[in-house]
């Protein structure tokens, strides 16, 4: 027997080279936002070079700053940031009066934009006009210290806030007209990618006559993380479409059963290995070339669907006559969206400009006095050792702050990585490329095809993208020195010095005074996803109409995807900051992405419990058998409750008790045999055990 060929083969490539591939892969949308991208900075370019507008390395990066990934946003990121900048120079020529030749006024001041920059940007609605309005005030204060005199400071702030509008306008402008990313189209994708999943999952299924039996990691997210994001896509698809707007309970319904149909086909996938009837097999067919009808009406704004001559044929397996409600709850929203435009759209509640907690949480104030020292740390240091040209180190304390020390880190690295990238690129230009430049063209030329490259970075996600916008001012500000060629080697040297003492000093500053840590964070989401669990639990009870406890179901379900959703982003997080400091109190990471994988099949199965299908075979259970079954999920409801207490202490889990709630269960679902529910209730009872 060869014994190579039969064990797997094992990958020698480092963790952080098999990430990097993933980040920098191919994916719908990323190479339009690249040459919008592209194309913006190039016309910056020649428009700067040839009227002689001062600033490029800014407009420049503020072309990758601006662009989003959808029309929509761009442009309600550009009014912001021309808002902000415009406000922001208003307000600093006149806070010059006063504070110019006073640095004892000047100072606190700058502080205090600080403070009132991070402050806004959690509490504020708007939280990026605040951020942008506070941030701008302190770092013009900045800028005019090294003006030489009052007149030179108004020129080189007014021409400051020329090379940062036109740059934006036009990228806005560009967004609008070239490969326009639009957010409807975005979330007919995110529609699509669920219905392709129960397509893949039905194919499979038929193709084999087995359902179950699967392990899909990219399903099971999906089915955890909930339809938030899209969500959000059709509010900025309202905001350019009226007659969306018009659709919107409608199309709120239409997401939500897309949420249902995933939720369903993981369900599917997960079971026990179990054979297709002819039945299944026929209901499968069905079902999948209605998927593919619904998925080829999806692009267009009206559907031309009509109501079904008649109800098609329940499959006898529980998870596929799921899947079928789904779809018919799915088709249904459809053809009432585009033909029922008589409900009127309720009047909004008028909101404040403030979050609830904005005033009464403590950790929006402590956050803003930590940025704030560490900048204010920064600045002193930079004044005291009279090196104006890191000043990059207040900016970095600023721009990298998050809620936790693990995400500040991590953005810090994407900082200091990218600024790496692109200052390498950047001295690689002066030693080899500028030298032989003899025109513009030459200059456009290898703009463009280093803001190719950086843009593929800067269109990436979020763990990357990042250090795509650092890459492009980095080289920006090496490669456009003036109006003619520059061959100084220093600005990048003093801007990545900068960039560390901040990374350094905001790092001391987070981890030493009130520290949050992403893993502390991750066990207290951990610990209330087991509590929203345990309410679930309790639904439904013996004697008690399912329908009665349909709000509070809902309200949980959307808990649970929120905060199934951030788990996911504090683990990466809890991660990082496992790297740079050990935490006595964390768990480890290998222990948390394994707890962290059971929760999520924890949420799906008790989901699971309260769908339709399952509701209705409560229904048909005995009373006794009813009576045994709450009794159960009350018993688990517990350990669940005592489990959060101890992920929240950071203590390890306790083994779930063989308590007599167990075997009467086992004794009452016996002879139990035309019922599917009694089977996902043992699921439920295997991964309860497996958490230990």
């Amino acid at each position: 027997m060869n014994t190579a060929a039969a064990l797997p083969r094992m990958s020698f490539r480092p963790a952080w080279l098999l990430w990097l591939k993933r980040e920098l892969a191919p994916f719908p949308g990323r190479w339009p936002m690249t040459v919008r991208m592209v194309v913006a900075v190039t016309l910056v370019t020649i428009i700067s070079m040839s009227l002689q507008v001062p600033q490029l390395a800014f407009s420049a990066f503020f072309v990758f700053f601006v662009s989003k990934e959808n029309r929509v946003l761009t442009l309600f990121t550009g009014v912001i940031m021309i808002a902000g900048a415009t406000v922001s120079t208003a307000l600093t020529l006149f806070l010059y009066d006063y504070t110019f030749d006073h640095p004892v006024l000047r100072v606190p001041l700058m502080a205090g934009f600080v403070f009132a920059a991070m402050f806004l940007s959690r509490t504020f609605v708007i939280g990026p006009l605040g951020f942008v309005l506070g941030f701008f005030n302190a770092l013009m204060q900045i800028v005019g210290e090294n003006a030489p005199n009052p007149d030179a400071l108004v020129r080189g702030e007014l021409w400051l806030w020329v090379a940062l509008v036109y740059a934006i306008a036009l990228t806005v402008v560009i967004n609008q007209i070239l490969l326009p990313a639009d957010p409807w189209t975005a979330l007919v994708g995110s529609l699509a990618l669920r219905l392709n999943a129960a397509a893949t999952a039905l194919e499979r299924a038929i193709k084999t006559g087995v359902a179950g039996g699967q392990t899909n990691q990219p399903l099971l997210d999906l089915a955890t993380r909930g339809c938030t994001n899209m969500l959000g896509l059709l509010n900025f698809s309202e905001m350019k479409d009226p007659q969306l707007k018009r659709r919107h309970p409608f199309l709120v319904e239409t997401i939500a059963t897309t949420g249902h149909l995933v939720s369903a086909t993981a369900s599917f996938e997960f079971r026990e290995p179990t054979p297709l009837s002819a039945d299944d097999v026929a209901c499968a067919k069905t079902l999948l070339a209605d998927i593919a009808q619904l998925r080829s009406l999806l692009p267009g704004l009206s559907v031309s669907l009509t109501a079904r001559a008649a109800t098609p044929r329940e499959a006898p397996l529980p998870q596929l006559r799921e899947m079928q409600f789904a779809v018919e709850s799915f088709r249904d929203s459809l053809i009432r969206g585009a033909s029922d435009f008589s409900s009127t759209i309720p009047a909004k509640a008028r909101k404040s400009l403030f979050n609830p907690d904005a005033f009464t949480n403590p950790s929006h104030v402590r956050f803003a006095l930590k940025v704030t020292l560490a900048a204010m740390v920064c600045y002193l240091i930079y004044t005291g050792l009279h090196w104006p040209g890191i000043s990059t180190a207040f900016i970095t304390c600023c721009f990298v702050a998050l809620g936790n020390t693990g995400a500040t880190i991590y953005k810090s690295w994407l900082r200091l990585f990218g600024c790496l990238a692109g200052g390498l690129m950047g001295y690689l230009a002066i030693f080899f490329l500028i030298p032989h430049m003899e025109s513009i063209a030459s200059l456009v030329l290898l703009t463009a095809v280093a803001s190719a490259l950086i843009g593929w970075v800067a269109a990436g996600s979020e763990r990357i993208a990042y250090a795509g916008l650092q890459a492009a001012f980095a080289f920006y500000l090496c490669v456009f020195q003036g109006f003619e060629p520059g061959i100084d080697l220093t600005i990048v040297r003093d801007r990545l010095v900068g960039i560390l003492l901040g990374t350094v000093v905001s790092a001391i500053v987070f981890r030493s005074i009130w520290p949050e840590h992403a893993a502390e964070e991750l066990r207290q989401t951990l610990s209330r996803v087991l509590r929203e669990v345990s309410k679930l639990l309790l639904i439904p009870k013996p004697g008690v109409p399912g329908e009665t406890d349909g709000a509070a179901a809902t309200a949980l379900h959307r808990a649970l995807a929120k905060d199934l959703d951030s788990i996911l982003v504090l683990l990466e997080q809890a991660a990082v900051e496992n790297v740079m400091f050990r935490n006595p109190r964390s768990f480890s990471p290998v222990l948390l992405e394994r707890l962290v994988a059971h929760i999520q099949a924890l949420c799906l199965i008790s989901t699971a419990l309260l769908r339709k299908t399952k509701m209705e075979e409560w229904q048909r259970l005995p009373p006794s058998v009813q009576e045994r079954e709450f009794a159960l999920r009350d018993f688990i409801s517990r350990y669940f409750q005592s489990s959060a207490g101890q992920i929240e202490a950071g203590l390890g889990l306790k083994a779930l008790e063989s308590g007599h709630e167990l075997s009467e269960w086992s004794t009452a679902t016996s002879n139990v045999t035309q019922n599917d529910r009694p089977r996902l209730v043992n699921r439920l009872i295997a991964q309860v055990q497996k958490l230990v």
